[in-house]
């Protein structure tokens, strides 16, 4: 299976209609390990970029639960994907192609 940030070949795949934009949405939050820091702020030495690791996993999450319904739907690229992160909310977008 390929992952194509564009539009992929139109003469290699077709567009599956109804698996058009699939979006996974997902919450970011960063409150409890920005908790944990006030707690414990010597823990912190070392981990500058704790909160771009947070939105980071999420969005590995977001493109697994995407690749797994495209497993699902037994498709063979993955196309036209999107990444939209605002405050706390991720949302991923991709459209299903199959070969011709």
């Amino acid at each position: 299976m390929k992952i194509i940030k564009n539009t992929p070949p139109k003469n290699k795949y077709i567009l599956m209609k109804h698996y058009q934009c699939v979006t996974i949405i997902k919450k970011v939050s960063t409150k409890l390990t920005g908790d944990f820091f006030k707690v414990f702020p010597e823990e912190k030495r070392g981990r500058k970029s704790f909160k771009s690791k947070e939105k980071e996993i999420m969005t590995l999450m977001a493109y697994n639960e995407l690749i797994e319904k495209a497993i699902k739907v037994e498709c063979h690229c993955i196309g036209n994907t999107r990444e939209f992160l605002e405050e706390e909310r991720l949302e991923v977008s991709a459209s299903f192609y199959k070969m011709i």
